[in-house]
């Protein structure tokens, strides 16, 4: 029990600071520089690294560790003025599992260490991950999947997988640099 509930922390904790970047920072600039785009769709959606993240790491079990969190960032949006459907954070968590799951039965050659081919799997996965969720939201928000819903979900939510990914490999670089000037 106590090793879910440290899960559910780190994977809460870690949806939570992408939320926030995305919506105290990406969600702005974008009404900013784009005025005419929709902020349902994100054209950086760092979430979506932490959902490929925890769907590799905890499988189906994901979906109850980020169910709280992504029903915050579905509050918080619609108070800043997004109008996503109740049942969207359901829907996506679902949509992504599935196309998570769907790029596992990919032929690909995948080790579970750190390697470039986990890498590589893990932005397959999250593409794949991110046409299960555009189409699942574009159903839910339109009635219909319109294609250019489906392509803002897939551009943000790829987008934002990349830059999580690199924000990480940044933080952890910078963490082996303190632990190793620590030790000197």
């Amino acid at each position: 029990m106590q090793e879910h509930l440290q899960r559910l922390v780190v994977v809460s904790i870690a949806f939570v600071i992408a939320s926030s970047l995305t919506l105290g920072l990406v969600f702005p600039l974008q009404s900013m520089l784009l005025s005419g785009s929709k902020l349902e769709i994100g054209l950086l959606f760092l979430p979506h690294g932490v959902r490929i993240l925890a769907f590799h790491f905890f499988g189906w079990k994901a979906i109850l560790y980020l169910m709280s969190t992504s029903y915050l960032f579905w509050l918080l949006s619609n108070h800043a003025g997004s109008e996503l459907h109740v049942l969207s954070p359901v829907v996506s968590m679902i949509a992504c599992y599935v196309g998570y799951k769907i790029a596992t039965l990919l032929p690909l050659p995948v080790s579970g260490d750190l390697t470039p081919n986990l890498w590589k799997f893990l932005v397959l996965a999250g593409a794949i991950s991110s046409f299960a969720n555009g189409v699942a939201l574009s159903v839910l928000q339109h009635q219909g999947a319109e294609l250019m819903s489906v392509l803002g979900y897939l551009v943000g939510d790829v987008m934002g997988l990349l830059v999580c990914f690199l924000m990480l490999m940044y933080a952890f670089r910078w963490a082996r640099l303190v632990g190793s000037a620590n030790k000197a």
